[in-house]
């Protein structure tokens, strides 16, 4: 018996894993010192507590106390919780509880052991997360791979042709002709891998933001210089705003991204009308940049999932693109701490709004 007090002494005194004996109500009576290193308190200073006085408040938060106490309650069961540790850190557990028999006076009903479980629930978490990425980026190569064998064929087949062309006849009319469809066909592709290039710097964390201060006023007229008159002559557009003139606090790349795939979509889609609107309207708070068009419009159905990459309305037959626009301008506005909203009616046209906080 002797012997068996000092092996029993030994397995108490030097095991890592906390080994508590509870009475019937589930209050420690006995304690391992390992308490210090698991609970961040003494043996002493747990005796007469529970378990459960130890979890974290956010933890109770998140489950239903009730149910929660039935598992500390119940010999035989194994329980994954949170508790606040003595050093002020918040830790992972795992105990295990298993009934000893039915004791007279009810002081050693249970007998539970306890370790700290908080190094691997964090590399579970991380390894999730390097799943869900790697996931993400396997869906991202498909979808990638199936617009460029669809989406990048129209534009290269046009400029094969144009070739073929040249080659019978090389007239000055053939030429110039020519030389326009190729010219208008190679920025159709620039802009596609464009938007492939940005779209593969978010999905794999890469995109930076650098913060300045700028007039998104200046920026719109920029890019309707640059861009969208040369890109669709045809299109009128005319230009409100409301309010004084202030500046944004935010990164002007990212932004102009952001106004010229709006832009671009309200010229793109407005096959029924060749008028686009911008208003602008400024406040104390943010900058309001609203695009409206009369073109196809897009059905209510599929108004939320137009932010997904690569996905395309229904409606938008031949006309080119990647899906994958509206995606990043979600996620470029979304850095800025902003947000988008979309009204349309199919066959009526579409506004976005870019609220940006000032």
């Amino acid at each position: 018996m002797e012997a068996f007090s000092k092996v029993f002494k030994l397995i108490a005194d030097y095991t890592s894993d906390l080994l508590c004996i509870h009475d019937a109500e589930n209050t420690i009576r006995f304690a391992t010192k390992s308490s210090e290193v698991i609970l961040g308190y003494s043996k002493d200073k747990i005796l007469g507590k529970k378990l459960t006085d130890f979890l974290s408040e956010d933890f109770i938060k998140e489950m239903d106390f009730t149910t929660l106490i039935r598992f500390f309650d119940h010999p035989g069961a194994r329980i994954r919780y949170q508790i606040n540790h003595g050093d002020g850190r918040l830790r992972w557990l795992e105990t295990t509880f298993n009934s000893i028999g039915d004791d007279p006076q009810k002081d050693y009903s249970v007998l539970s052991s306890t370790r700290d479980i908080t190094e691997s629930v964090s590399l579970t978490q991380d390894l999730r997360q390097a799943l869900s990425k790697e996931q993400e980026l396997s869906r991202f190569k498909s979808n990638l791979y199936s617009v460029a064998s669809h989406e990048f064929k129209t534009p290269l087949a046009v400029i094969q042709a144009n070739i073929e062309l040249l080659r019978i006849k090389r007239s000055e009319k053939v030429l110039e002709n020519a030389m326009s469809s190729i010219e208008e066909e190679v920025d159709r592709l620039n802009s596609m891998i464009g938007d492939m290039l940005e779209l593969k710097k978010l999905t794999t964390g890469e995109t930076t933001f650098r913060p300045e201060s700028f007039f998104i006023e200046e920026l719109v007229e920029e890019v309707l210089e640059n861009d969208i008159h040369k890109t669709f002559p045809k299109i009128s557009i005319s230009r409100k705003k409301r309010g004084k003139k202030i500046p944004i606090h935010g990164d002007p790349t990212l932004i102009r991204f952001v106004v010229a795939n709006l832009l671009s979509n309200a010229c793109k889609f407005s096959v029924r009308s060749n008028s686009v609107e911008i208003v602008i309207d400024y406040s104390i708070e943010e900058v309001r940049f609203a695009v409206s068009d009369k073109g196809i419009g897009i059905a209510k159905g599929e108004q939320e999932a137009i932010f997904n990459s690569f996905y395309r309305g229904k409606n938008a037959g031949n006309i080119q693109g990647t899906g994958v626009g509206l995606a990043i301008v979600k996620e470029f506005v979304d850095l800025h701490k902003g947000r988008i909203e979309l009204s349309s009616t199919l066959g009526k046209g579409s506004t976005f709004v870019i609220s940006l906080p000032v």
